[in-house]
């Protein structure tokens, strides 16, 4: 009866780990198509403003975080990080977003 059971619950388990898997997959194929409708410098520049995006995110607060003393620093470094955070993702929306200039829907 437990061999049942577990042969069961392990079925289970494999049936959603293939569900979730094939959902990605699906994601990344739709993804790599939506990249070839774009022109390539637009898809470049978009790759840079993510790379620029990610260093900015990282190197600011962490040289916060070594130039100020210690209980400030945390307490400064953190609201930095959500505030580049928002703007660059504002931006992001406004150049690449759904209303954007560079919107995927434009090259549909």
């Amino acid at each position: 009866m437990k061999n049942k059971k577990t042969e069961s619950r392990f079925e289970s388990r494999l049936e959603s780990t293939d569900r979730i898997l094939k959902y990605f997959s699906d994601r990344k194929k739709r993804s790599i198509e939506n990249s070839l409708l774009r022109p390539l410098y637009q898809e470049i520049c978009k790759s840079l403003f993510i790379i620029f995006s990610m260093m900015i995110d990282v190197f600011i607060p962490l040289q916060l975080l070594l130039m100020l003393s210690i209980p400030i620093n945390y307490v400064s470094s953190f609201p930095l990080f959500i505030i580049l955070l928002y703007v660059e993702l504002r931006i992001y929306g406004k150049i690449w977003g759904k209303k954007g200039i560079w919107s995927i829907e434009k090259y549909r």
